[in-house]
């Protein structure tokens, strides 16, 4: 069946929103993060002002799929002018594949003599023995420590996936299908991490027990609020959870354990006073916030500041379905503003977006100036939702996200009278979307004196039903079917990680 192509109008403003979407990506790039937080100064290693003795005694280990980028400035940041390195060993645990990803990147891998080893795991941020026999290189590394060697420890999210070293007796078989299980219940990222600490020998504070050396970590957040006990489960920062927590998730998401596993929970109860690290520092070097204003300033530079965009949240949770819904009412709503038609923000709709007080008053003067300036609005939201997998299909949370608010984003606009175009981007900065080659996937309505135009529409031409994909939890083959996958989000490996972008583009014109 033919391929709609849209108006060469729509496409423009398409491809601005793929690169604001690459724009956020980039401005969150380890490799660039780093050179700002280290510098050498003679015979110190400065890191974010503090002075650390260099005596080639510097050791690195890392985890987490965006680590690698890491690599290649601390290893610069450690060499004399002579070209000698105090850099004396390091191991890091990287996503399977993701250097024959980032081959066409070589400024984001380490230098062909880099003196740390690469260890990849994890395929499809599933533990395994590979990950598994990275953290044992790990383990026994830093170990052998003393107190005034320097441990760099670079953390990023995926981290979790990547340092799997379950607590005597739980197996690696027996931990990932808990985690597996309370995925598939929708469980959030937070509740996961709590659980993963619990049943874990490395995470929750516990990797830096294993060591005497002085412990900088270097962090790459990918959660909500840049909780150091929750990114990447926390291996370098004291456990914050409150005795029970971790038993609190598995009942409420009727998870069933063995008896074995439940003892360590109670062990771990019993014996988790809140630890404190006087040899750990911990710094936070990039996260979704930064990502965000990445979108912003890409936005402005490509529209030469002709498009009024606005950062209204970096907390967005819950089922991705449910927000793609809810983020519908909030065009309809927002469109009806901009042709003067008084239609009211819901109150209980931007507390579910996570929109503040102060936001909603600073959309609604968006939406004013949007409405007397006829000009592009772009709202930009950031977080990590969840799906709960009732199908047998393949997808993830973005493109169900995008799925779901392109059909009820019909339903909403159907008797609309805004002439205009909105597109929405829904993405995972990693570049991967649950178990697929996918970060995300884009949509569109449009609405002109020659009619309506919808992504939707588009998907009936081609013999598609967007609710039978929904609801199967097939997104990705949905994305993948239209238009020969033309709206699928796919920049692979990107060498970041600081969850979700999505974003909102409202454009009242004829396209």
């Amino acid at each position: 069946m033919a391929t709609r192509v849209v108006g060469s109008g729509l496409q423009e403003s398409i491809t601005q929103i793929r690169k604001a979407f690459s724009g956020g990506v980039n401005s969150v790039q380890p490799h660039e993060l780093i050179k700002s937080y280290l510098k050498q100064d003679g015979d110190k290693l400065v890191i974010n002002k503090i002075k650390y003795c260099l005596q080639e005694n510097v050791y690195v280990v890392g985890f987490g799929k965006a680590v690698i980028g890491m690599i290649r400035p601390i290893e610069a940041a450690l060499k004399t002018s002579d070209g000698v390195s105090h850099l004396k060993k390091g191991i890091v645990s990287v996503p399977f594949g993701i250097q024959k990803t980032l081959a066409k990147s070589p400024h984001l891998l380490p230098t062909e003599n880099s003196s740390i080893e690469i260890l990849e795991g994890a395929k499809d941020n599933i533990p395994d023995d590979a990950s598994f026999s990275a953290t044992r290189r790990i383990i026994s590394l830093i170990q052998t420590l003393k107190e005034q060697d320097l441990l760099l420890v670079l953390i990023s999210g995926g981290g979790s996936a990547l340092l799997p070293f379950p607590a005597p007796p739980i197996t690696l078989s027996e931990k990932i299908e808990i985690i597996k299980s309370l995925s598939c219940a929708g469980a959030t990222i937070s509740e996961l991490n709590t659980v993963r600490k619990a049943l874990s020998a490395t995470k929750g504070g516990h990797l830096a027990k294993l060591t005497k050396a002085q412990i900088v970590s270097l962090i790459l957040s990918d959660i909500i609020g840049s909780r150091l006990d929750m990114i990447a489960s926390g291996p370098t920062t004291p456990n914050r959870d409150p005795p029970g927590a971790a038993k609190n998730v598995l009942e409420k998401y009727n998870i069933l354990a063995p008896e074995h596993v439940k003892s360590v929970l109670q062990r771990r109860e019993i014996s988790s006073t809140s630890l404190e690290f006087s040899h750990v520092t911990n710094l936070v070097i990039g996260n979704n916030e930064k990502a965000l204003s990445g979108v912003e300033a890409s936005i402005s530079y490509q529209t030469g500041g002709h498009c009024l965009s606005l950062v209204l949240s970096s907390s967005l949770i819950g089922e991705a379905s449910e927000v793609g819904r809810k983020l519908a009412e909030l065009v309809s709503a927002a469109t009806s503003r901009i042709i003067n038609q008084d239609e009211q923000l819901c109150d209980s709709l931007l507390t579910d977006l996570r929109i503040t007080e102060e936001k909603k008053k600073l959309l609604i003067d968006i939406l004013e100036k949007g409405s007397k300036l006829r000009c592009p609005i772009c709202l930009i939201f950031g977080g990590e939702t969840t799906v709960a997998v009732k199908g047998l299909g393949r997808g993830g949370r973005n493109q169900e996200m995008v799925l779901s608010l392109s059909m009820e984003l019909e339903e909403k606009m159907q008797d609309s009278h805004f002439a205009g175009e909105v597109i929405f981007l829904s993405g995972g900065t990693d570049g991967i979307d649950g178990p697929t080659d996918a970060a995300g996937a884009l949509t569109y309505w449009c609405s002109s004196e020659s009619g309506i135009k919808s992504q939707l529409q588009e998907a009936r031409e081609q013999g598609l039903n967007s609710q039978e994909f929904l609801d199967s939890n097939d997104s990705y083959t949905y994305f993948m079917q239209l238009s020969s996958g033309q709206y699928h989000l796919k920049p692979g490996h990107t060498g970041t990680n600081v969850m979700d972008l999505q974003i909102l583009y409202i454009n009242p014109k004829c396209c």
